[in-house]
């Protein structure tokens, strides 16, 4: 049976009912919820807000790093990072963001790391890498021609294969200290706008999506608090805890995650 853990992005500037909503959820599923902060954006409200509850429930609050600032693109690709970005740009970027993150949560925070918008090339990971980061949060996608390129990929012992990215979910990256964990699914099925205007998979949709994996070792689920803004979006999330419950998935954070599969 897999270990499913659940990351919600996009923690930055605003303590808002969604982002309060959804992690009062998790606490009363006593299931662990990773959060994902913007370290540029982030405000000391929600800084003071994410220490105090991590520090009523150290077991179900985990803080992990998301990308450096959501306001950077490319030009190339949609993105902070990756494209036509140099090594010498992102590696400031990365490194200025956990500067920030240790100067806001000290200890109570894992050094894990998750490309906005996914883009990344080599020199990003390299970057990633030469900063010190333990784990590189990423996609794994279970199709047959995926499992096909990730299969060669790895033949190669290469991350990145014609500029598309390979899974090495549960294992160290290619030529890095980095230990890949990766996502899978998602409650969104089409972002509307950057806002919080979504199209939701339905209930039906998310347990399909999940049984996909089933005979993977984990399962990673994306949320984006501010998307949950309705009684209805907040249901979803509970039906499908409910049902995660009744399958008798256990949960997980990716420190333990590391911790349980990570081989030096």
């Amino acid at each position: 049976m897999p270990i499913l853990f659940f990351r919600n992005d996009d923690v930055r500037n605003v303590l808002d009912d969604a982002l309060i909503e959804i992690t009062n959820l998790f606490i009363r599923y006593n299931i662990p919820l990773i959060h994902s902060v913007e370290p540029a954006n982030v405000s000391k409200e929600v800084v003071e807000w994410l220490i105090d509850t991590k520090g009523k429930h150290p077991l179900l609050i985990e803080i992990m790093q998301h990308g450096y600032d959501h306001k950077i693109k490319n030009k190339m690709k949609k993105g902070e990072f990756g494209g036509q970005r140099e090594y010498e740009e992102q590696y400031l970027d990365i490194k200025h963001g956990k500067e920030l993150m240790d100067n806001y949560f000290g200890n109570q925070w894992f050094p894990a790391f998750n490309f906005p918008y996914a883009p990344y090339n080599k020199k990003a990971i390299e970057a990633l890498n030469n900063v010190g980061y333990l784990v590189f949060n990423s996609h794994y996608n279970s199709g047959l021609s995926r499992r096909i390129f990730y299969t060669l990929g790895h033949v190669l012992n290469k991350g990145l294969l014609f500029d598309h990215h390979v899974s090495w979910n549960l294992q160290r990256y290619p030529k890095t200290k980095l230990f890949e964990i990766d996502m899978n699914i998602s409650f969104i099925k089409r972002y509307i706008d950057e806002q919080v205007d979504s199209d939701m998979y339905g209930i039906d949709e998310l347990i399909r999506l999940t049984e996909r994996y089933r005979t993977c070792r984990t399962i990673g689920v994306l949320l984006h608090h501010r998307y949950h803004n309705s009684g209805e979006k907040i249901s979803l999330v509970k039906k499908y805890l409910d049902w995660c419950k009744k399958q008798n998935y256990s949960f997980s954070t990716l420190k333990d995650l590391y911790k349980r599969f990570a081989r030096n």
